[in-house]
């Protein structure tokens, strides 16, 4: 058994070790030392370990080692109310994914159509975010005007984007570059399209800007979100003499949120603080701060499905096969990756 894979089990259940001492009975200080890799545990309570968390016993075993989530576990672990607890638990999640992850697209070829460059060199200063974002798009060949399919978009620089339950609200997404895997981002699931949108550019720009963090990040990644998504040199005229109902117009447009544009416009100097407060109070009035009117269609991850695709179609994996190839049992795989259907690739 590896030691650490253990305690990844075991935090990716938000559980503590008295909590897994209850329920499997074996002391919180013999679970301590195997944790520790002191210990070696025999294997029959390595089995009663497995089954009270609901991982396979095979899962125990992988040689890998849990890593850091660079920018985004630093800029997480700064927010106000977000317990360590609740950070454990996702980390774990998120290294457990990336672990399964590793394991499927050994077999696949997952080529890049565009690069994904990065803006933070440490010796020298970086672009202001608006700057990374002109960049970016520049580099991605995308045309002036809104981006019709933003998970499309980063999805064809190699990053694979994906839904998952991070347990709190707090939380919108998060973005890792592993070393020699593929960069991934992770939407908190049940956002609405608009937010989706924006928390994915949002997390774009931590990967391009941060790799080594910098203290306004936050800000900064809001920066390179706003600019990625509504240039400043193009959605400027028609912010003018904005409202309530222009905004819902423009949201249809742009696929951004109507709080977002309000923003947008008080950013590049075309609403003063005066009319930005009005709007919002406004918003606030009609409950749009809440839920916007307008729901925008939700978009899709394509390269998942695409290698789960390959892995069923042309080798002819079964769910329970791929089950145990990602250190899930079946209904837990069947749940988070989707049972067998036909895919569409990239």
């Amino acid at each position: 058994m590896n030691p650490r894979m253990f305690q990844t089990a075991r935090e990716s259940r938000g559980l503590s070790q008295s909590k897994l001492s209850t329920m499997t009975g074996i002391s919180q200080a013999v679970l301590s030392k195997a944790e520790h890799g002191l210990a070696p545990l025999p294997p029959e309570r390595i089995d009663i370990i497995a089954g009270a968390l609901g991982y396979p016993r095979e899962m125990f075993d992988w040689p890998d080692d849990p890593i850091g989530l660079g920018a985004s576990s630093y800029y997480h672990r700064k927010q106000a109310g977000l317990g360590q607890t609740t950070l454990r638990r996702i980390e774990a999640e998120i290294n457990l994914f990336l672990m399964q992850l590793k394991r499927l697209e050994t077999s696949v070829d997952i080529n890049a159509v565009y690069p994904l460059p990065t803006f933070d060199a440490p010796e020298a200063q970086g672009p202001e975010p608006e700057e990374a974002a002109s960049k970016l798009r520049t580099a991605w060949l995308i045309p002036d005007g809104p981006i019709q399919d933003a998970i499309r978009t980063v999805e064809r620089a190699g990053v694979v984007v994906v839904r998952r339950d991070l347990g709190s609200p707090k939380i919108s997404g998060m973005s890792i570059r592993p070393p020699a895997s593929l960069p991934v981002i992770i939407l908190n699931s049940g956002m609405p399209a608009d937010r989706e949108r924006f928390t994915i550019f949002h997390e774009v720009g931590h990967l391009v800007m941060h790799q080594v963090p910098s203290e306004d990040g936050e800000r900064e990644a809001d920066r390179f979100a706003a600019e990625f998504l509504m240039p400043s040199r193009i959605i400027a005229p028609q912010l003018s003499g904005i409202n309530l109902q222009r905004a819902m117009q423009l949201k249809q447009h742009w696929k951004t949120s109507m709080a977002s544009i309000i923003r947008r416009a008080y950013a590049i100097g075309k609403i003063d603080a005066s009319r930005y407060k009005s709007l919002n109070v406004q918003m606030a009035q009609r409950g749009f701060n809440r839920h916007e009117p307008i729901a925008l269609p939700a978009e899709e991850s394509r390269i998942l499905p695409a290698v789960l695709d390959t892995h069923r179609k042309l080798y002819g994996y079964s769910d329970s096969e791929l089950a145990r190839v990602v250190g899930l049992k079946t209904p837990e795989f069947q749940a988070g990756y989707g049972t067998r259907r036909s895919l569409r690739a990239v």
